[in-house]
């Protein structure tokens, strides 16, 4: 650890000669690799690619129905205290719940045979649906699903379009 490295650092961004990343990253290799490998990967993850992961988790469900309702539950529930992500994990769980009404309808449904078709259409609209609304958490865009109902009150205006 060389104290002066980090004092010149120091130096340099006060004067706003240097950014903030341009810091945190000299700061890291004059620390040596010891305080990367402590580094917490969630918390270092961007969070637009956070709520990707957060969307496309809804995927889990086609594997391990529940899964669909934990995985994003448990991301959210993480990270939730970010005001991006608290919107993002809203959007998420409109879905989830809307879905779910959706499928109780389709099985009543399937007593004449209309459900049938409809259960195929609302897995292929679901899978739509969380592919375009994880590319727009990427772009930073906060946007319900479509068909969405609003359990949760996801307030776009309230959180600024994060730039790349």
């Amino acid at each position: 650890m060389d104290l002066d490295k980090i004092e010149k650092l120091n130096e340099l961004k006060e004067k706003g000669l240097i950014s903030d990343e341009e810091y945190a990253e000299a700061k890291a290799k004059a620390l040596g690799s010891n305080s990367a490998a402590k580094s917490d990967p969630v918390g270092d993850m961007d969070n637009r690619t956070y709520s990707m992961l957060l969307h496309f988790s809804q995927l889990c469900g086609f594997v391990v129905p529940i899964c669909g309702w934990i995985a994003p539950l448990i991301l959210w529930i993480i990270k939730r205290e970010d005001p991006y992500i608290d919107q993002q994990g809203k959007v998420v769980f409109n879905w989830i719940i809307s879905s779910f009404i959706y499928f109780v309808v389709c099985v009543i449904l399937m007593m004449i045979v209309v459900g049938v078709f409809l259960m195929v259409a609302l897995g292929v609209v679901s899978i739509i649906f969380i592919i375009i609304g994880a590319i727009r958490a990427k772009d930073g865009v906060i946007q319900n699903y479509p068909m969405s109902i609003s359990f949760f009150r996801v307030e776009p205006s309230s959180v600024e379009k994060i730039e790349p």
